[in-house]
């Protein structure tokens, strides 16, 4: 999603197609074995399940979370700075996190030798422990799903790049989605990364809107109005995000023992009307997962997302059920400033370079809830925007539980 605005010379890509980019422009802890179902493999497999790491007995009881997206390789990067100072005890890359944009073997390969130079980022890997996924730009190309030829080169440059051992599931499997669980004042924090681009059916597009794409973007600007992209639903029973290898693993990732469940979606999950990249491209894709969250009884849901290039809370309210929130924070390096329309949205947009900060912690001492404390914080560190909800506010109805 969101544009690059660094030239606005390439208005087609080496197929013809007119991209919005193109238009306008380490792990420190150690795992403990704990049998989990990690990503889909022919053989046994097991999720990453880490303790937290330990801190002075006089901090906060809690588990800070930092999240963020869309970090090109060839542009300044100081918001680690502020990353790091937020102290995180995990990170979550969300995708986009380099810019290979690749058609041949060389410049994938040449994109993940520059993506290993950053200095800042490299630095801020060593020191934090974090895991990551991928979206378009990192898997490949603009857009990119499961036709794009260099899917398994890509994968295994990822994995090199993120540190992967050679016998690692996320080399051998059809896509690089993996789970984990930390462990942090008795309570259980599930991290589950789906891989949204190596199975994904090709997006369906309206020629009438990607045709005129100059003009709207020229539109927006002057009008101060949302602009819609090009996608469309697809709502053939066979189009899908996953592909159904890793259908049957999140079904099992979600009925993993957990207090509160992290899903790291590259794209937008809650958001509606937007006509970009998200899960509203495949309305049977977004249907299936929120009956399986319901049927899997799984609590504590809330999805982490990035693509977009601007932050903001999003939410889905599930009949019988309880609202599936969506905190999207993009980009590390790039901010789109066009509005885009969102009927799900929840907050005000943040259109500034952002990173997104989780605190998971107990309500009051002694009790069961937890508090989730959001904030979506700018280069400095600021937050801009703030969501807090509850575990409480995160479960079944009790005569759903029991029905």
């Amino acid at each position: 999603m969101a544009g690059d605005v660094d030239d606005v010379k390439g208005l087609a890509d080496a197929g013809g197609r007119l991209t919005r980019r193109r238009l306008l422009a380490g792990s420190l802890a150690v795992p403990i074995a704990v049998p989990l179902v990690g990503c889909a493999t022919a053989d046994p497999a097991t999720a990453v399940v880490e303790q937290a790491t330990k801190v002075d007995a006089k901090a906060p009881r809690r588990f800070r979370i930092a999240f963020g997206s869309c970090a090109k390789q060839s542009k300044p990067q100081p918001i680690w700075r502020a990353i790091g100072a937020a102290k995180p005890d995990l990170f979550v890359f969300l995708g986009d996190n380099l810019y290979a944009d690749a058609r041949d073997e060389a410049t994938l390969r040449q994109r993940y030798a520059e993506f290993m130079a950053v200095e800042p980022l490299q630095a801020f890997r060593r020191s934090t422990r974090h895991v990551a996924i991928w979206d378009d730009h990192d898997f490949g190309d603009d857009d990119e799903g499961a036709d794009y030829p260099l899917k398994q080169l890509s994968q295994q440059l990822f994995c090199d790049a993120w540190n992967e051992p050679a016998d690692s599931p996320r080399r051998r499997a059809d896509g690089i989605y993996q789970s984990y669980v930390y462990e942090a004042f008795g309570r259980r924090i599930q991290v589950i990364l789906p891989d949204l681009r190596f199975n994904r059916t090709m997006l369906t597009a309206d020629p009438s809107l990607k045709s005129s794409y100059a003009a709207m973007v020229l539109r927006a600007k002057l009008s101060g109005q949302p602009m819609t992209g090009w996608y469309v639903p697809d709502t053939r029973p066979g189009a899908t995000l996953l592909g159904e290898t890793q259908w049957a693993w999140l079904e099992e990732q979600l009925r993993v023992p957990a207090d509160v469940r992290l899903i790291g979606s590259s794209v937008q999950f809650a958001a509606d009307g937007s006509g970009w990249e998200g899960w509203a491209n495949f309305p049977r894709e977004r249907a299936r997962l929120v009956e399986l969250i319901r049927t899997t009884r799984a609590e504590g849901v809330v999805f982490l997302s990035g693509d977009m290039h601007y932050a903001e809370m999003s939410s889905i309210d599930v009949a019988g059920g309880y609202p599936l929130w969506d905190a999207t924070s993009s980009g590390l390096t790039e901010v789109w400033d066009i509005p885009t329309p969102n009927r799900n949205r929840r907050s005000a947009v943040m259109a500034e370079l952002n990173f997104g900060l989780l605190d998971v912690e107990p309500v009051t001492e002694g009790e069961d809830d937890l508090r989730l404390r959001f904030a979506l914080c700018d280069v400095n560190g600021k937050a801009k925007v703030t969501k807090e909800l509850t575990l409480s506010g995160l479960r079944f109805p009790e005569k759903e539980k029991t029905a």
